[in-house]
């Protein structure tokens, strides 16, 4: 996610991470990976419960927050969802690429990239 927020970061897109760890852990983290994108921390699980992306299905570890990721357009409407609980549910850089690409074509009347209308 670095190397690719570094490249879509001047198409006025962004990347912003949210975490259920503490917001100390989460700045650990962003230094740790040079990240210049935003980190949120969501320690109490308050989004990923409103959001319903929490699984209880362990007792020995409750209330884990399942990874997903939401390509969002400028106005937070949802394009789409992707649900990484299992690894080949995760986007790709490229599969995020082609979201981007497609928001881009919904929103700008400007864009002119191959998916734009003829």
């Amino acid at each position: 996610m670095v190397q690719f927020h570094d490249t879509i970061a001047h198409s006025y897109c962004d990347v912003v991470a949210v975490s259920t760890d503490s917001v100390s852990e989460c700045a650990a983290f962003r230094a740790g990976l040079n990240a210049r994108f935003t980190f949120l921390s969501d320690a109490e699980r308050q989004a990923v419960e409103r959001l319903g992306i929490v699984d209880d299905s362990d007792p020995r570890r409750p209330r884990i927050a399942a990874p997903f990721t939401f390509a969002l357009l400028p106005d937070l409407t949802v394009h789409r969802i992707y649900n990484g609980w299992w690894f080949v549910g995760r986007p790709t850089p490229h599969e995020l690429r082609l979201d981007i690409r497609e928001m881009s074509r919904r929103c700008r009347e400007n864009y002119e990239g191959p998916c734009a209308p003829a």
